[in-house]
């Protein structure tokens, strides 16, 4: 118990000083300086964050020191072969060991990372992690105590077939700190040639920063090997690490604190669904792009909820914000049954990496894929190529399990009369599903995707079989938030 004490005392006086020492340095001292190299320009990582990310580190390093006294409790009755003599088998071996730990360690990570965001794991353990969407220095030791565990459990495998000196062992901790520090910095440090060959194989900080707010992608440790190979790299990941190195001038926008929304007017759009418009005092809350989302803080009762919903009213067209909320939880049913106009919700400013922003010169084609209320962000979308991009094609494929379901269905048919250049199908299940046929629309097209996740994963399965560019494909990822279970969180 006194060694256990002692060594937790010292990982995590030493964890919180060095994650202490970065986000003074980069966040406070350098902040205004390095503001080009914000990878997310909406600053949301504020006190009450970072008192949740510690929280969760006291937490987690519980785990960890206890696999590290497993270890060397291991290593002294024979089991392990961790051994003190640095260079006992020779410089070249230790070389070599700490080639293989990097290469085992980084597989283990993405397979075992991969595997977390299965939907029967996520929500118990890694969604914890997930809670924090604008990473900073903190975050780099905010895991479930499980997850703290798992990550590190290929070390002993390792060591029962393999001779490690304590020397790699500290060299593997200290590289491995640092490299957790730097993907969640917030900060893109490495230079523009990281782009280039053989430094373009490592994840940078922006590589990991789009897993935090993107979920089904880059799940790679220390190279995207993996992501490469399998096809679970993001789309955006070269262009948001070019674009962060073209920036001047940039101005970070400080999304830390929950501004009032008054509920305007209340739509029921079908049995099941509402839409709820609201008019912003602060003229802030109209600078979103079409396909962002408001995060939501709502008291119900003596409970509070924080929940995330897409805008469906669409940017520089509407002088509202509205969100469609289809029934399903505690708080879709308050807006649907008790809301009423005059009352307030409080509300971060509109974020979201699923977007569009509109080309006046373009002529694309632009494949809309809906289902259900996935049809939100979409129809903000879609109002903005429409007005925006009068050169380019649109087609909206919209599946819903009835007809009754149909979110916006007049306002659709509408769209579709007074706008030659815009096509418009619905699928109805039970008669017609969407295939391959439906999403052939020429190599160049754009895809956009939104909806329930068998059929996000169906259609990105067709347009990969299709040969479509991975560009070209822009998919909402929702993820459901954490949710602790039986005592051990």
């Amino acid at each position: 118990m006194l060694a256990f004490i002692k060594q937790y005392l010292i990982t995590l006086i030493s964890a919180l000083t060095i994650m202490s020492a970065a986000y003074l340095i980069f966040w406070i001292i350098f902040g205004k300086k390095l503001s080009n190299r914000k990878i997310q320009l909406s600053k949301r990582a504020g006190w009450s964050q970072i008192k949740g990310e510690l929280g969760a580190t006291f937490l987690s390093f519980i785990g960890g020191t206890l696999f590290s006294i497993l270890l060397l409790s291991l290593n002294e009755i024979g089991f392990t072969q961790f051994y003190l003599e640095t260079g006992k088998f020779g410089f070249g071996y230790e070389v070599i060991t700490i080639i293989v730990m990097l290469v085992v360690s980084d597989t283990w990570f993405y397979w075992s990372h991969r595997s977390m965001h299965h939907p029967s794991i996520y929500k118990y353990v890694h969604a914890l992690h997930h809670k924090s969407l604008d990473v900073n220095p903190y975050t780099s030791s905010s895991f479930h105590i499980i997850e703290s565990l798992w990550l590190t459990l290929w070390l002993l495998p390792l060591a029962l077939v393999m001779p490690i000196s304590m020397t790699v062992l500290g060299i593997m901790q200290v590289i491995g700190t640092f490299n957790n520090l730097k993907s969640h910095l917030g900060y893109e440090l490495f230079p523009k040639f990281f782009s280039l060959p053989p430094f373009n194989i490592l994840v940078n900080a922006t590589n990991h920063s789009l897993h935090h707010t993107q979920y089904n992608g880059n799940y790679g440790l220390f190279f995207r090997f993996w992501d490469i190979i399998c096809g679970t790299e993001l789309n955006s990941t070269d262009s948001t690490f070019t674009e962060i190195h073209q920036r001047e001038n940039a101005t970070i926008i400080d999304n830390t604190k929950y501004r009032t929304l008054i509920i305007d007017k209340l739509v029921k759009e079908t049995p099941e669904t509402v839409s709820v418009y609201f008019k912003p005092e602060e003229k802030a809350f109209y600078n979103y792009k079409a396909g962002q989302y408001l995060t939501l803080k709502i008291k119900i009762g003596s409970k509070t909820y924080h929940r995330c919903f897409s805008l469906s009213s669409s940017p520089n067209i509407d002088d509202f914000l509205r969100i469609t909320v289809k029934l399903k939880g505690d708080v879709s049913h308050f807006f649907y049954n008790s809301a009423k106009i005059g009352d307030t919700v409080e509300s971060l400013l509109p974020v979201g990496d699923f977007v569009f922003i509109p080309n006046q010169s373009a002529e694309n084609h632009y494949v809309l894929v809906a289902g259900g209320s996935g049809i939100t962000p979409l129809f903000s979308m879609l109002n903005q190529m429409l007005q925006f991009e009068p050169k380019s094609k649109v087609t909206l494929l919209y599946t819903n399990k009835r007809e009754e379901n149909i979110i916006f269905k007049k306002e659709l048919n509408q769209l579709s009369d007074q706008n030659p250049q815009f096509e418009y199908i619905n699928f109805i299940s039970g008669n017609k599903r969407i295939g391959k046929n439906d999403l052939i629309k020429g190599n160049n097209a754009h895809y956009f995707i939104c909806g329930p996740d068998s059929l996000k994963n169906g259609i990105a399965k067709d347009l990969k079989n299709l040969n479509i560019s991975k560009s070209n494909i822009h998919i909402e990822h929702y993820a459901d938030g954490y949710k602790p279970w039986f005592g051990l969180w």
